[in-house]
C-alpha cells in the first residue's frame, strides 16, 4: 500500500476489565499499523483505565479518554467521532477480538473500491463464559446493491466490525433521539444509505464477537425490537414507497412474537418476495447476491415461525417453507438453516 491513510479506531470500554487486555492486544497486534486507538473509557467502575493506562504506555498509538460521567455507547462513539483525528474510522468493542490483518484488509477495500464508504466483515461468535465457539455467521451482502436491498429488512454490516469514511461518519452521527435508543446503528445505516453511501463487507469473519447474555441489547430488547422495527418501516417508505401492514411488515424484518397470524406469516413472506423481483430489476449486477439475501431472509423467518408461533402456525411455516424449498435447498440457505438448527449449549437457539 503506497501511502496508508491513518484509521481512527473507536474503542469505548465500561467495566471490560475482563476482556479489554486481549481487545485492544488484538488491535495492536494488527499488520496495518498505522492506527490511533480511542480508548474511551465510560467513567468504568472497576479495572478497565488502568488496564488502558497500562497498554497506553507501551505503544503511543493508544490515546485514552475518560468520560466523567457515563455517556453511554451513543454518547461515547460521538465523542469519538469528534476526537477521531484519521482519515478513516473503525469501530471495536471491547470484548472482541480481531483478526491480525482485520483492518488491512478493509482499508485494502476501501481504497480499491472509491464506490464504498462504510466497509464491514464477516463475524464468528464465541458463548460468554470459556470462550466456546458457536462458528461463523455468514455476510449477507458484500456490494453497495446488495447492502441496499439486505439493509431493508436487516442490517448491512456488522456494527463492531466496520471501517468508514470519516467525513460519512461526521456527516451521520449516532441519533440520540429516543427512536434510536438501541437500535443506533441500524438507524445510522439506513440514513447513511438514504444520502447515497456505499456499504460491503469482506466475506471472511475477520472479528470474533463474544456472546453476553448481560449485554444491553438483550437487557433493552423490547426498546430495541420497536425501534428497529419503526425505523425499518420508514427506510422501506423512503426507498421504495411501500407502506405494508405492521404484521407483515414484522415478519419481514424478523421481529416476529407469539402474535403472529398465518395470514401475517403469508404476507410477509410475499412481501420479501416483491422487494427481491423490484431490486433485482434495479440492480442486476447484484442479482445473485440479492437472491442469496432474501433466501437467508426466508430461513431466517420460518425458524422464528417455528420457535415462537403456536402449533397451528408452525404448520404454516412448513407449507411456506415447501412452498419455497428449492430456493431453500440450495446449498447456502441449506446450509444457513442446519446452523440454526444446530443445538447450542443444550437447546435451539436464534
Amino acid at each position: 500500500m503506497a501511502e496508508q491513510p491513518l484509521v481512527s479506531v473507536l474503542f469505548p470500554c465500561f467495566d471490560a476489565e475482563r476482556f479489554v487486555g486481549a481487545a485492544l492486544g488484538s488491535l495492536l497486534d494488527q499488520t496495518y499499523d498505522k492506527l490511533e486507538i480511542l480508548a474511551i473509557d465510560d467513567a468504568s467502575g472497576d479495572g478497565t483505565g488502568r488496564i488502558l493506562e497500562q497498554l497506553a504506555a507501551r505503544d503511543d498509538r493508544v490515546r485514552v479518554l475518560r468520560n466523567e460521567r457515563n455517556l453511554g455507547l451513543i454518547g461515547t462513539l460521538n465523542r469519538g467521532v469528534a476526537e477521531a483525528r484519521g482519515e478513516l474510522i473503525a469501530r471495536m468493542d471491547a470484548d472482541d477480538i480481531a483478526a491480525s490483518e482485520r483492518i488491512e484488509r478493509q482499508v485494502g477495500t476501501l481504497l480499491r473500491h472509491p464506490e464504498l464508504d462504510v466497509v464491514g466483515t464477516g463475524i464468528s461468535i464465541v458463548g460468554s463464559g470459556r470462550g466456546r465457539a458457536l462458528g461463523p455467521r455468514p455476510v449477507r451482502c458484500l456490494s453497495p446493491g446488495g447492502a441496499r436491498f439486505t439493509a431493508l429488512f436487516a442490517t448491512p454490516a456488522v456494527h463492531a466490525t466496520i471501517l468508514a469514511r470519516a467525513p460519512v461518519m461526521r456527516a451521520h452521527p449516532y441519533g440520540t433521539s429516543p427512536d434510536s435508543l438501541h437500535a443506533e446503528d441500524y438507524e445510522m445505516f439506513a440514513r447513511m444509505l438514504e444520502d447515497g453511501a456505499g456499504f460491503g463487507n469482506v466475506d471472511e469473519p475477520l472479528m470474533t464477537v463474544r456472546a453476553n447474555p448481560q449485554s444491553v441489547s438483550l437487557q433493552h430488547e423490547q426498546t430495541q425490537v420497536a425501534n428497529f422495527v419503526a425505523c425499518a418501516a420508514l427506510h422501506l417508505e423512503r426507498t421504495l414507497g411501500i407502506r405494508p401492514d405492521p404484521g407483515a411488515h414484522r415478519v419481514l424484518v424478523n421481529r416476529m412474537d407469539g402474535t403472529v397470524t398465518g395470514r401475517e406469516l403469508r404476507d410477509g413472506l410475499d412481501l420479501l418476495d416483491r422487494i427481491e423481483r423490484v431490486f433485482v430489476a434495479r440492480e442486476p449486477g447484484a442479482a445473485e447476491e440479492i437472491r442469496r439475501s432474501a433466501d437467508l431472509q426466508r430461513v431466517d423467518i420460518l425458524v422464528q415461525a417455528a420457535l415462537k408461533a403456536p402449533p397451528a402456525m408452525r404448520l404454516r411455516a412448513g407449507w411456506l417453507a415447501l412452498r419455497h424449498g428449492r430456493r431453500l435447498l440450495s446449498p447456502g440457505p441449506r446450509g444457513y438453516l442446519a446452523s440454526k438448527l444446530r443445538p447450542l449449549n443444550g437447546r435451539i437457539r436464534h
